[in-house]
């Protein structure tokens, strides 16, 4: 008999018994866990996965627990694991490594590792280590064709950005810049959370763990934990629209996961609304574009001056729309305006706009060539030949004035 797709429950079962509990059928979108750290820790169950077990027999459980979700994870689904090395008969054990061998053994792909920069881990620390600071985060496809969300989690808050983005737009994604590989999440501390707080060993950041979902998943997708612990994972993939299926063998845990995600579902779920309603993201795709569109025109007009000698030529720049070419974003008239004739010029712009740097900016260009500056009813702004992230003024006649535009731009990269 076919089960019915379950959803939004967490089983107080086995996660190696996982294929009794659910259907047989690709369902799961992305599964986000942190197994136990073999017998680190006691989590006061029956049979559990880890403590009091051999390192070989800890690991073929694991081994069978991945098998068994990678079978009912759909052909663009992904798996994060939160793990550690920790120290046994006075040497280190790559608890990660070994399990990467063991995941790939039953079909899993390896496509990165991160390192989650925190205060402290499991153990805090040993003869012969050093304080624990970070732990690994193992990300693994299930074909080369997964979800991968990246523009959702880019840094687009230009306080956390080196100040160069003003002088140097071409070298920032307009959607922000992209996470690297270290991730800095602390860890959860005792109170933090107020009365809503849950007890575990090794609570997760919520940040960090959206952070995991945003990439992964889409809204109305699947989340699966196997050792959903006291359930960060899965709460947090209720406040974002996420379906959510987990495993734990503690019903204490369970207990406090229900009340948990009662008290602060509205929390939630409204601070998730925030995010995706928040327009940062998009001021800062346009600033990027202005300043690029901007500084294309200095970085052609440099080009050509110093070809042809001509330091009278003006550009005026206006923008016109988003680009259908592939690997440009948008597309810009660029009007050079000057006693310069078309054939000595054109070759040369042809061959300096199809190569770095102005080939990377992502701008198709539409060329034209005016003597005299072009009547514009809208306010124009004028640039120096230098400085083209802070207009100088509105008088376009001003003799400093060497780049023109319809776009305003007035930042001061010491401001950021």
């Amino acid at each position: 008999m076919k089960k019915k797709l379950v959803s939004d429950i967490i089983f107080n079962e086995d996660a190696r018994e996982i294929l009794n509990f659910v259907p047989k059928t690709k369902f799961i979108t992305t599964t986000i866990t942190s197994p136990p750290y073999f017998d680190m820790k006691d989590y006061g169950s029956d049979n559990q996965i880890g403590f009091g077990q051999s390192y070989e027999d800890y690991l073929l459980d694991l081994q069978i627990v991945f098998k068994n979700i990678f079978k009912v994870t759909k052909e663009y689904g992904s798996l994060w694991i939160i793990i550690d090395t920790f120290k046994k008969d006075g040497q280190v054990v790559p608890l990660p490594f070994d399990l990467v061998s063991k995941l790939i053994e039953v079909g899993w792909l390896l496509q990165d590792i991160i390192i989650w920069k925190k205060d402290k881990t499991v153990p805090w620390s040993s003869k012969g280590f050093m304080q624990r600071k970070f732990e690994y985060v193992l990300f693994f496809s299930k074909t080369k064709l997964f979800k991968y969300n990246k523009d959702n989690v880019r840094i687009y808050d230009t306080n956390n950005l080196k100040k160069w983005w003003v002088k140097y737009p071409e070298r920032y994604n307009p959607k922000g810049k992209a996470l690297d590989e270290v991730w800095e999440y602390p860890i959860p501390t005792q109170g933090s959370w107020g009365d809503k707080y849950i007890k575990h060993f090794c609570p997760l950041p919520t940040d960090m763990v959206g952070n995991m979902i945003q990439i992964s998943t889409d809204e109305r997708d699947m989340v699966m934990d196997p050792f959903a612990g006291s359930g960060s994972v899965l709460a947090q993939s209720s406040y974002m629209n996420r379906k959510y299926i987990g495993f734990e063998l503690n019903k204490s845990f369970i207990k406090m996961f229900k009340n948990y995600l009662k008290s602060s579902f509205k929390s939630g779920k409204t601070g998730y609304k925030l995010f995706n309603s928040d327009k940062n993201q998009e001021k800062f795709e346009s600033t990027i574009l202005k300043l690029r569109s901007l500084k294309y025109a200095k970085v052609l007009r440099t080009n050509i001056v110093k070809q042809f000698k001509k330091k009278e030529i003006l550009v005026f720049v206006k923008s016109i729309g988003k680009s259908e070419e592939k690997h440009k974003i948008i597309k810009v008239e660029y009007t050079l305006i000057g006693e310069i004739l078309k054939s000595d010029t054109l070759d040369f712009i042809k061959g300096t706009i199809s190569k770095a740097p102005l080939s990377k900016y992502g701008i198709e260009p539409v060329l034209k060539f005016k003597k005299r500056i072009p009547k514009i009813e809208n306010v124009l702004y004028g640039y120096t030949g230098t400085n083209t992230y802070s207009f100088l003024t509105t008088e376009i006649t001003n003799p400093k004035v060497r780049i023109i535009s319809e776009i305003k731009v007035n930042l001061n990269e010491n401001d950021f």
